[in-house]
């Protein structure tokens, strides 16, 4: 297939992730970044676009699709990574002016949250929609999709088990670790972990301005991690925390592959979908309670074997299924 991609392209994105995947597997990509239209804009204008979908910024990028149209000989898929900002009117034109058939995809959920009126618009004119969120595929339906994939959020190739260096132990070794937004149930949980005697890092690039108002927090939590450094700091933690927004009814996370793939022992909250994809107790644990989870973290922290061997086998389980990006990918483009 030869692909017109839209998404946020920024280095580390997981748009970018997934466009690299789909070259992998054989298919040829004709990158749209539309990040720089945030980045290169003033604070207000990015503030309007992230928090209303609107103004100068989001207009810029619809118009410079438009004029991306006439290079684009050969496009068989139109492929927007979280359309959050791309008009109903500027997909029709692409599908037009190409032939292409258009297909929208999200790791995120984007009608229950971080819902905009384009991309809700533009639902019936994709040929395809793919939402790792089993609770949205009813409303997808709802509002005119024709076609719905389900697949989960997978993990990405830097998510491997790896030795780690004295240094990079010195620096992101732990105990127990979480990354992810600030949150209020996310920051509860934490604060009950914080009073174990044991070594909690905690990175998010909210969680330093929070540290200044929760004396909890501080000394255990850093700005977010990026890049190489995300799987370092699993790498280098003997618990991997798998919290889940309240804010949406969130089941899984992509916390929930790439702690395992990482070969990290996956401590996690108890949803059926995480029964279905680990084997509680064999390949992850799970927890219900603030008193499970202190419980679990507590046992585990002493039963070194028991959890190296819950960590390994929730590795090979992640290879067993096929939770990597490029076997989940390569599903859904075979089904394209």
């Amino acid at each position: 297939m030869r692909i017109l991609y839209i998404g946020q392209l920024w280095e580390g994105s997981t748009a970018l992730g997934r466009m690299n995947t789909l070259n992998s597997l054989g298919h040829e990509t004709v990158a749209f970044d539309v990040s720089p239209f945030s980045t290169g804009s003033s604070r207000l204008l990015q503030s309007v676009a992230w928090r209303f979908n609107a103004g100068s910024v989001v207009n810029k990028i619809n118009q410079a699709i438009w004029r991306e149209v006439g290079g684009l000989e050969g496009i068989t898929h139109i492929w927007v990574d979280k359309g959050v900002w791309i008009y109903p009117e500027t997909i029709q034109y692409l599908k037009e002016a190409t032939g292409a058939r258009a297909v929208h995809y999200t790791p995120d959920s984007q009608i229950v949250s971080q819902r905009s009126r384009h991309f809700m618009s533009s639902i019936p004119l994709y040929d395809t929609l793919v939402t790792t969120k089993e609770w949205e595929v009813d409303a997808y339906k709802e509002a005119g999709a024709r076609r719905v994939i389900l697949t989960y959020q997978g993990y990405d190739s830097q998510f491997v088990p790896r030795r780690v260096a004295e240094s990079e132990l010195a620096t992101y070794g732990s105990d127990v670790c979480f990354v992810g937004h600030t949150q209020p149930h996310y920051a509860e949980r934490l604060k009950t972990l914080s009073s174990l005697n044991i070594r909690l890092r905690i990175w998010g690039d909210a969680w330093p301005r929070y540290a200044e108002r929760n004396f909890w927090a501080q000394g255990i939590v850093a700005k977010g991690l990026w890049g190489e450094n995300y799987p370092v700091a699993l790498a280098c933690a003997k618990i991997g925390l798998g919290l889940l927004g309240k804010h949406i009814p969130e089941t899984s996370t992509t916390r929930t592959f790439e702690i395992p793939a990482m070969g990290t022992f996956l401590l996690a909250e108890r949803t059926a979908l995480h029964q279905q994809l680990f084997d509680e107790g064999k390949e992850a644990e799970f927890f219900s309670s603030d008193e499970e989870m202190i419980e679990k973290t507590r046992f585990y922290l002493q039963h070194d074997e028991a959890r190296e061997q819950i960590a390994a086998a929730g590795r090979t389980r992640c290879e067993r299924s096929g939770y990597s990006s490029t076997e989940l990918l390569r599903k859904v483009v075979e089904t394209l």
